[in-house]
């Protein structure tokens, strides 16, 4: 379905009605595939560890026909077949699912906190039997309607908080930090990422960068805030966490860890303990 023709339909759809459609769809299209690598087997080289799904390929997305809300020059010559289409997995999405099946001992039996989460990884996060909570400012499906500069919740109350392309789009991503490193009880982790051009060294913002085309032109697209640089985990340590880096260079070349979509998705997770005195 075109870009355009998703938008119209979603806008005048009654989001309950959506949600059983697009569901619908999505069981159909994970059975072909199932049945597929019934068939083909190993033959697949491809795989998606968040659906546990094996692939001929990854498909491409439809940032290219949104000039309104990305910068497709960054997109362009990069490489785009890099979607799943059973769970609509990106490359980051693979590579931390894959991290965490490696490390099952982050995350189990632990308590969840999940912001803006994706539909790939809250399967995955099912699958492995993960209790964890939604929150998201403006998502109806979140459990919690929460500003992460300012949850109020209890201090110390999760074990894991995970962010994932959200810091780009907040207000303070100090004060976002802040109020992260609050909420996690001692020794906690916050798994993030987010864009990151190399051509910056920490971050780009600019408050009087208010319009949705000129935060297009100057950060990729059309609702970012700033665009984090190459070194941005420094960022991270500065507002009190021990950073480790978890690069997708180095995941198994049947998930596709490539920089893709755009030039700023370099595909780049930060694993953040929080230290507490």
């Amino acid at each position: 379905m075109k870009a355009r023709t998703k938008d119209r339909l979603k806008k005048i759809i009654p989001h309950p009605l959506w949600k059983l459609m697009v569901g619908t769809l999505r069981k159909f299209i994970w059975i072909r595939y199932k049945i597929a690598a019934l068939r083909y087997g190993r033959e697949m080289s491809m795989y998606c560890p968040c659906c546990r799904t094996r692939l001929h390929t990854f498909v491409q997305g439809d940032y290219l026909e949104r000039p309104k809300f990305y910068d497709v020059k960054l997109f362009e010559g990069v490489r785009q077949d890099i979607l799943c289409p059973v769970c609509g997995a990106l490359p980051r999405h693979r590579i931390l699912a894959d991290y965490l099946n490696k490390n099952m001992d982050i995350i189990s039996g632990k308590n969840v906190l999940y912001f803006a989460p994706e539909r790939s990884m809250k399967s995955w996060l099912r699958k492995k039997h993960v209790k964890f909570t939604t929150a998201d400012l403006n998502d109806p499906d979140a459990q919690l309607k929460l500003d992460i500069q300012a949850t109020g919740l209890p201090a110390s109350s999760y074990d894991i908080v995970i962010a994932n392309h959200v810091l780009e789009h907040v207000g303070d991503y100090k004060l976002a930090l802040a109020e992260i490193r609050r909420i996690l009880r001692p020794d906690g982790i916050l798994l993030c990422s987010f864009p990151i051009s190399m051509d910056v060294e920490l971050v780009d913002e600019d408050p009087r960068v208010v319009t949705g085309d000129h935060r297009l032109r100057r950060f990729g697209q059309s609702d970012h805030v700033r665009l984090f640089g190459r070194d941005a985990g420094k960022l991270i340590e500065e507002a009190g966490y021990e950073v480790r880096t978890i690069e997708g260079c180095r995941a198994p070349s049947e998930i596709l860890p490539v920089t893709g979509p755009s030039r700023y998705d370099v595909d780049r997770i930060f694993q953040c303990r929080s230290w507490k005195a």
